[in-house]
Parts: structure tokens; C-alpha cells; sequence
């Protein structure tokens, strides 16, 4: 018994290790995504050191920070580990539907956020890979760029030519939207996540019911096989406090009442009232209460 009784325990720690898992895979570098680039920068903005170089923009579409630290960007399909961000620097955390720029400017050291390659004007590939270095987070290849012309995704997630370059910023006219503000504009009022959050919960509840009331049953089977062989008599011959008929309470509660009425016997409480012979007491004559004539002595 002891050993299934671990087993079951186990398993409840397995599944809860498993929705912990699939919680924090909402917030992870898989939901990252290009989103735009500029690969002919002649007279856009310039980087931390005054050069006009090409750049990478990446968006975050969750609702959490994510840490781009240790993965890997490359404009070679035969090379997914040709750049690796690296970790533990502020600069690679990308707040909540935000943006980053990685400025390719083929000089790495000149930051985590400085590629050690180029983008090519005359079009290319570009991927970003998870960190290790193997599972594709997402990837386009872009055609040849005019000056100062950036690739973009519009409103329905393709990429296209973009005159305005938006670093930093929302692609203009075609912003990429993420899941939850398409949700937000199809049920405005939020009655779909309402009714989708109390679903959850009901349901969360309604296994956690069937969850120890299997766990109630099985201590309480293992409770009487354990007192039937105590006592050495059958399991289903086992009486616990609770299971008793009515009677037996009813039997019990009189005792009780009879013996808590022997402990305290009631008295009948009798006043007598006698009548006085003497009709006359001094205790109760004002003389009593009133001072003598004073007596004056002359001598």
C-alpha cells in the first residue's frame, strides 16, 4: 500500500511539474519573432558608435519579459551557431510587446546586441535559433533592398517592402499583432476570456475533487485493513467513531442527561413566614432613633 501510495504522489508531482512546464513555455525565446530589418542603411538612424549600420529588429508579442541571452542569429543556413547573444547583460531582455535592435555591423565586440556579420543589400537569409543552437525560432530570407527601404511584416504576419523604416517601434499603417490583441478586438468586452478563465477554474476544481476523494477512499481502505487486523476480526466487520446508528447516540445523550441530573439534584425552595407573639419590639420603636434630653448638672 505504502509503495502505490507513492506512486500516486509521484504521479500528482509529475503533472504538476508538467503544467508548470507548459505555464512557462507561454513566456519563452518561441515566441519571439523578426520583424523587420534594414540591410542598405545609408542615412537612417546610426548605432551606439555613430555608424550607419544595418539592423535586426525582433519583437516580443507576450505579456511577459523575455531574455534573448544565448541564442543564436545567423544570415547562413548552413551555420545556425554563426552568432551567439550573450547572456546575463540587461540589454538582452525584451519587455512585454516590445521591441529589440540588433545592429549587424559585422564588429560582435562592440556589444551583445553587435552581430559579428553584415546584412547584405543585395538580399539574403536571416534566423534566429533557440540556445541550443539547433531549434528554429523563426527565420525569412529578403530580396534586394534600395537605400534606406526596409522589410517589414504587415497586419496579416507577411513580409513586404516598408519606404518608413520603424525602428523600435510598431511597422507603421500594418502594426503586427499579437494573439491576444486580436482576441481583444474580435470579443471586446471580454466575455470569450471570461467564460474561458471560469471553464479553467471549474474544471481545475472538479479534478481536484476526484483527486482526493480517490486519496480519501484509498487512507480510509488502508485504515481498516490495518484496525481489522488489529482487532482480528474481517474489514467489513471494522465500526468507526461516525458510523454508529441513531439509536446509539440517542442512548448515549439520555446517560448523560440522567447523569449530569444526579450531580445536581433540584431543591424544592419552601419560605416560611411565622407571625410574631410579641406585638411590641423595641428594635423597631423610634424611640430608638431619638437623641435624650440632655440633663444639665449644677454644682
Amino acid at each position: 500500500m505504502m509503495m502505490k501510495m507513492k506512486k500516486i504522489q509521484k504521479g500528482f508531482f509529475l503533472l504538476a511539474l508538467t503544467v508548470l512546464s507548459f505555464a512557462s513555455y507561454a513566456q519563452t525565446t518561441f515566441d519571439l519573432r523578426l520583424n523587420e530589418l534594414l540591410s542598405n542603411n545609408t542615412d537612417n538612424i546610426v548605432d551606439d558608435y555613430g555608424a550607419h549600420s544595418t539592423w535586426i529588429e525582433i519583437y516580443n508579442p507576450t505579456y511577459g519579459t523575455v531574455d534573448i541571452g544565448g541564442c543564436y542569429i545567423t544570415d547562413d543556413e548552413n551555420n545556425p551557431k554563426k552568432y551567439r547573444i550573450p547572456q546575463g547583460d540587461v540589454s538582452t531582455k525584451i519587455p512585454p510587446l516590445q521591441y529589440l535592435l540588433i545592429w549587424a555591423d559585422g564588429i560582435d565586440y562592440h556589444g551583445p546586441l553587435y552581430t559579428n556579420f553584415k546584412l547584405s543589400a543585395n538580399g539574403g537569409y536571416l534566423a534566429l535559433y533557440s540556445n541550443d543552437g539547433k531549434t528554429l525560432i523563426d527565420q525569412i530570407k529578403y530580396p534586394e533592398l534600395e537605400s534606406n527601404v526596409g522589410y517589414a511584416k504587415n497586419g496579416n504576419a507577411k513580409w513586404e517592402k516598408s519606404n518608413t523604416v520603424t525602428p523600435r517601434l510598431q511597422n507603421e499603417s500594418y502594426a503586427l499583432e499579437s494573439a491576444s490583441e486580436k482576441l481583444g478586438k474580435r470579443d471586446p468586452f471580454g466575455i470569450v476570456i471570461s467564460i474561458t478563465a471560469m471553464s479553467v477554474v471549474f474544471v481545475v476544481l472538479i479534478l481536484l475533487f476526484f483527486c482526493f476523494k480517490q486519496l480519501a477512499k484509498f487512507h480510509i481502505k488502508t485504515s481498516k485493513k490495518k484496525a481489522a487486523e488489529a482487532q482480528g476480526v474481517e474489514i467489513d466487520k471494522v465500526q468507526y467513531a461516525g458510523e454508529e446508528t441513531g439509536d446509539i447516540y440517542a442512548a448515549i445523550a439520555l446517560a448523560l442527561k440522567l447523569y449530569q441530573d444526579d450531580i445536581h439534584d433540584i431543591e424544592d425552595m419552601v419560605i416560611t413566614i411565622e407571625r410574631e407573639d410579641k406585638m411590641y419590639s423595641p428594635w423597631n420603636s423610634k424611640v430608638q432613633t431619638l437623641r435624650q434630653t440632655p440633663v444639665i448638672i449644677r454644682k
